[in-house]
């Protein structure tokens, strides 16, 4: 069977991550790309990818690459293209570009001269077209032009694949659960000791590593995908790829959220009651001073403020109490954090053990990890488990 192209796009920093995804996922002749991964395989793949990839925020498929000289020739290779494989006559779409170095003054211009050859094929061949949707198209074309060569997609993913569909109620500082995802895959959290987020929020960072630790696929809770209109869907093997899912029934330590805020901690909780699972993560109102673990070792993973979205009177200060509480509170833990005030990380006071930038949505970030010890160097105590199951009542 011949393989399609496809790509997958990421955030900076994420590449690595995404990469070894796909392949764990059956992609072949993978290669790095910037902020994304080029990889190629059958539609069963374009689907698997877009239902388990915690990584990737759009998964796109290239019907055409072709070199062009001209607004004519540019514009005669995708009224060639047949949209109406998979876009209805009575159906909406919507054109995106990116250009660099080409013929074309603007990418707005690109865009539009490909949505009138899509239109121009359809009155051709029909005596009608599509409308353009640019809010919410059924199908989304993508076209990336560089010099005189250009690169044309259709969307397989529709929203962002960082919208998992467990959010009901979002935090003025939120977290991109793709940024979640991989701060909770880097700090090597293995799912075998309890995990800590001491300024939960809305719950994102718990919410993504109990996916991980249950093994539910990152697209488990949405409700649609942007393949899901196109003309040639095969719902018998996208079914067939939900099906092959294997989730947890239980893991043998529970996930712990705190925050002093308790409009916070609510918004927390109906996220994590959408996602069901609430027999995982407990949450409960308290002061980030005033947590200690349940069981040693854990490891603490956490978003503090920045002072971008939430206001805070002197994040130097705030920043030194945080690393107080993490050096008292936490001997023979690992902690991780990520903020994007860098001036205010250095007030945190401890030896850091990893560091990586990474971008919460738009923000570049500083992601630091910490190894937290009682005094001198000492052992890791054995944690002490409990065990429940996944949509079941856990008894304590």
């Amino acid at each position: 069977m011949a393989h399609e192209i496809f790509l997958a796009k990421t955030f900076a920093g994420f590449e690595n991550l995404l990469l070894n995804e796909v392949i764990k996922c059956g992609a072949k002749n993978a290669t790095l790309l910037n902020r994304s991964v080029q990889f190629e395989g059958n539609f069963h793949l374009l689907y698997k990818i877009n239902y388990y990839s915690r990584f990737a925020s759009r998964v796109l498929w290239q019907v055409k690459n072709f070199n062009f000289d001209s607004n004519e020739s540019f514009y005669q290779a995708i009224f060639s293209f047949p949209a109406e494989e998979y876009l209805s006559r009575s159906g909406t779409f919507a054109v995106s570009c990116t250009a660099s170095d080409s013929i074309f003054k603007t990418p707005l211009f690109a865009s539009l001269l490909t949505k009138d050859a899509i239109c121009d094929r359809f009155r051709e061949k029909y005596g009608e077209r599509p409308d353009v949707d640019k809010e919410n198209p059924e199908v989304q074309f993508h076209i990336h032009i560089h010099k005189n060569n250009a690169t044309f997609y259709l969307d397989s993913s529709g929203e962002s694949l960082h919208k998992r569909g467990y959010k009901v109620s979002n935090h003025p500082a939120s977290i991109n659960e793709i940024t979640a995802a991989a701060m909770v895959a880097l700090s090597g959290w293995d799912g075998k000791c309890d995990l800590i987020d001491p300024m939960c929020g809305g719950g994102t960072i718990l919410i993504e590593a109990a996916m991980q630790a249950l093994n539910i696929p990152a697209g488990y809770y949405r409700e649609k995908f942007g393949f899901f209109k196109w003309l040639n869907f095969d719902r018998y093997a996208w079914k067939k790829i939900m099906s092959e899912s294997v989730i947890h029934e239980d893991i043998p330590i529970d996930l712990y959220g705190y925050d002093c805020n308790p409009r916070f901690l609510g918004m927390a909780k109906v996220n994590v009651e959408k996602a069901r699972l609430e027999d995982f993560i407990l949450l409960n109102k308290r002061d980030m001073r005033d947590v200690k673990p349940i069981h040693t070792p854990s490891v603490l993973i956490f978003n503090p403020p920045y002072g971008e979205r939430l206001e805070m009177e002197n994040s130097n200060i705030f920043y030194k109490e945080i690393g107080d509480a993490l050096k008292h509170n936490f001997p023979n833990c690992k902690a991780f954090l990520i903020s994007s005030d860098t001036d205010a990380l250095k007030y945190i006071g401890l030896k850091t053990c990893f560091k990586q930038n990474m971008f919460n949505g738009p923000l570049e970030c500083k992601y630091y990890g910490y190894d937290l010890f009682s005094g001198k160097f000492a052992p890791s105590h054995k944690s002490q488990y409990g065990n429940h199951k996944i949509h079941g009542k856990k008894e304590r």
